[in-house]
């Protein structure tokens, strides 16, 4: 039986996160937009090298999910447009854009199967304490097809996106929503995600224990850090499974 590492209590469920907490989506959307960066010849229209190309687009992209969680843009504004300004922002003219390149990203990048060091462990370890969801901010079908493309399905008995739920993290009613399906209170659970608002502070806001993914080397806030319900930096998902 696995506790509560604040109340003691027992513990019933482990949410996760699932895009660079359990999916590596970084090196997974890397992979797939080279694919498309040699489909459609952007360096011979544009001269642009596919680590340029690589870069400016996510750069375009964190500035539009950060939109869309603010409720600014649509679904459909984020899909289109991350890759129509990219490729202004390189030169190509309008005519060339490739169409529905969108479309071709999202069917080749969730099929790609670059997972988080230790996410297959740490997920079959919990199978056999807790109930395991996912809590993501990302487009229903897109994040049920990873799921399954990496065979992480046999480990989840629930995934709640933003879109099908309608409201994104870190929006108290997301987490309460999650709380309320599994019918347990939030010292019955646990949470792990690698954003330090959307994930950490929203966990932390609807009164679950929650712990920090550091998919990167940024140091998390010193008010996370002495908030009681934090739990820490996680390094390595086999230690901290392993460690509870």
């Amino acid at each position: 039986m696995l506790l509560h590492p604040h109340t003691k209590k027992p513990l019933k469920w482990v949410f996760f996160d699932l895009d660079n907490t359990l999916w590596d989506f970084d090196g997974n959307a890397q992979e797939a937009l080279k694919v498309l960066f040699q489909q459609h010849q952007l360096e011979l229209h544009t001269g642009y090298k596919v680590e340029q190309f690589i870069h400016l687009y996510q750069d375009v992209n964190a500035a539009y999910w950060k939109r869309y969680e603010k409720g600014q843009v649509s679904k459909e504004l984020l899909r289109t447009a991350r890759f129509t300004d990219t490729f202004e922002l390189m030169g190509l003219p309008p005519a060339l854009y490739p169409q529905n390149v969108w479309d071709e990203y999202l069917d080749i990048c969730p099929r790609m199967t670059l997972l988080i060091p230790g996410a297959r462990e740490c997920l079959s370890f919990f199978q056999t304490h807790l109930k395991i969801g996912i809590l993501t901010n990302g487009f229903e079908e897109t994040q049920r097809i990873k799921l399954a493309e990496s065979s992480l399905d046999q480990y989840v008995q629930y995934m709640q996106s933003s879109e099908a739920f309608g409201i994104a993290k870190p929006s108290l009613d997301f987490f309460n929503a999650a709380l309320e399906h599994a019918g347990i209170t939030p010292d019955e659970c646990i949470y792990i995600g690698d954003n330090q608002q959307t994930d950490v502070i929203g966990g932390m806001k609807a009164g679950i224990y929650t712990y920090r993914y550091c998919y990167t080397d940024t140091d998390t806030n010193p008010e996370i850090k002495s908030n009681p319900l934090f739990g820490g930096d996680v390094r390595s998902l086999t230690q901290w499974c392993q460690s509870l």
